[in-house]
């Protein structure tokens, strides 16, 4: 029975109920199907189980993906309005973003970053606004709410809404997750659809939104408060003040940090960064925001760039490089002004930013960056829906889902504004997958999950679910983790193995909500 009401309340909240009847799929799968409507954008998916399939694969070149405006028409047969909202960090553009989503009857907020669906769903809930909050890791539902919050990988683009706000649009040209801003961009079906972000993604939007027939509207923001480059480097943590943030990017290097600040015996640090659970990175700004509390130095990643409002007086950049996965690389303009605009937030306590680095040798491309103007975005991320591939899976039938997503992405045919997405890690979980005994839009489920296949503890627990998936169709969490076994890190390896352990579990969850009926 309450496989039952959770089945029927997700149909409604995606608004899509009449599009499949639950007479003609069996419960579990008509719920999936659902739910891939929402993750995968996949437009009446009735269609996947009509035979009309194989004619149509004999009609069309599923490798076309120049018109991908096309994949949403929901979306197309709305008139929208766009609104692009751009300037600088600390320039108030997503708060006039969300003003327009809180003051209309029915909206969405779309953000990079699960934090900042909480705080967008806690602002509106706290205005009496209903507001549900819907991410990859949690479903929270409010009686007679009309407006989500939600990760834009969860965007529905099979609902109608008056209001749409989508945050830091820029990440469209991100190489692993741009695909889902594209996605949000084309396919949110929205009378009005605010973008917030750099000014340098106004170019490509324009001419990604020709063929849509939208009218765009571009609203340009300056500073609130004034931000200042220093002429002096810090030099040494001797010279460490209240309200300054020193920025580096490593787990390791922030905990060394801290502990150097730390023994020079005026200050404790709060820590921020990206593998931190979101609640604990809350609980870490609000001591370093309390002006009472004796946590009043904190020492980040670029995890500060976005989702969280700090009392920062100064940002010291400990360094100018980071390793982003392949080599060790310059900060680039736009990281270096994502990150040093945290400082002096209007309405703070520091209503003059600053911004230094450790290392004088540093200052220069400081410096330069800040003057200079982002580079201009030139295509964005785009990743084929469920609907393609299952209809380019029928020309293939004797192929698993890894040969048929390699093949279709080394042939796909795009226009010159948008590149394919990096599907390193998804082609990792498709060959996980592949030798299970599940159908192909589960297979696809796993591969959009987000799962980091060079983490082993991350890999295996994946591997674990997927496995006791095929098996019995539903998966506890305690076959994947036995309570009762944490303990406190003691050591840094230690606390990286917790953090993965959290992950998992995250993933573990997300998983649960798409797939058990």
């Amino acid at each position: 029975m309450a496989a039952f009401l959770l089945r029927h309340r997700k149909v409604s909240t995606l608004g899509v109920s009449g599009i499949l009847k639950a007479d003609k799929l069996e419960p579990c799968r008509l719920h999936v199907a659902l739910r891939l409507g929402a993750l995968a954008g996949a437009c009446n998916l009735s269609r996947e189980y009509s035979t009309s399939y194989d004619n149509r694969a004999n009609k069309f070149d599923f490798l076309d993906l120049t018109c991908p405006h096309a994949w949403y028409p929901v979306a197309r047969r709305k008139n929208r309005k766009i609104f692009l909202h751009v300037g600088p960090t600390n320039s108030g553009k997503t708060y006039q973003a969300l003003k327009q989503l809180e003051s209309s009857p029915s909206g969405v907020y779309c953000g990079p970053l699960r934090l900042l669906a909480w705080e967008v769903a806690k602002r509106l809930n706290k205005a009496k606004v209903p507001c549900d909050l819907i991410t990859g890791q949690e479903r929270e539902e409010v009686d007679g709410a009309k407006h989500k919050a939600v990760t834009v990988e969860m965007a529905d683009v099979t609902s109608s809404y008056s209001c749409a706000v989508v945050d830091e649009i820029q990440m469209l040209g991100c190489t692993t997750r741009g695909f889902s801003f594209t996605r949000a961009l084309l396919g949110i079906s929205a009378d009005e659809l605010h973008l917030c972000g750099d000014p340098a993604a106004v170019p490509l939007i324009q001419e990604i939104l020709k063929p849509t027939g939208d009218d765009v509207h571009v609203q340009y923001y300056e500073r609130l408060s004034p931000l200042v480059p220093s002429q002096r480097s810090l030099g040494s943590f001797k010279n460490i003040q209240t309200g300054d943030c020193v920025v580096t990017f490593s787990r390791r290097e922030i905990y060394k940090l801290k502990g150097q600040i730390e023994r020079g015996g005026k200050h404790l640090c709060s820590v921020v960064y990206g593998s931190l659970p979101p609640e604990t990175r809350t609980r870490q700004a609000t001591m370093f925001n309390d002006a009472s509390s004796e946590f009043d130095v904190l020492v980040a990643s670029d995890a500060i760039g976005m989702g969280l409002n700090l009392n920062i007086s100064r940002i010291i950049f400990s360094t100018m490089k980071k390793f982003d996965g392949v080599e060790m690389r310059d900060l680039t303009i736009s990281e270096v002004k994502q990150i040093a605009g945290r400082a002096g937030r209007y309405g703070s306590d520091f209503p003059v930013g600053e911004v230094t680095c450790l290392h004088a040798d540093d200052l220069p491309l400081l410096h330069s960056s800040l003057k200079s103007p982002s580079p201009i975005l030139e295509c964005a991320g785009l990743f084929p829906t469920f609907d393609l591939i299952f209809m380019y899976s029928r020309l293939h039938p004797k192929k698993g889902l890894y040969r048929i997503m390699e093949h279709f992405l080394e042939n796909a045919k795009l226009s010159e504004n948008y590149f394919i997405a990096d599907c390193e890690e998804m082609l990792k979980v498709a060959a996980v997958v592949d030798v299970l005994p599940i159908s192909l839009h589960d297979k696809y489920l796993f591969i959009i999950s987000p799962v980091d296949m060079r983490n082993e503890i991350s890999s295996q627990g994946l591997t674990q679910f997927a496995q006791n998936y095929a098996q019995k169709g539903i998966v506890r969490l305690k076959e994947i983790f036995t309570p009762g076994t944490l303990q406190v890190p003691k050591t840094e390896s230690a606390l990286k193995e917790l953090e993965s352990i959290h992950k998992v579990d995250l993933c573990t969850f997300a998983h649960s909500e798409i797939m058990i009926c």
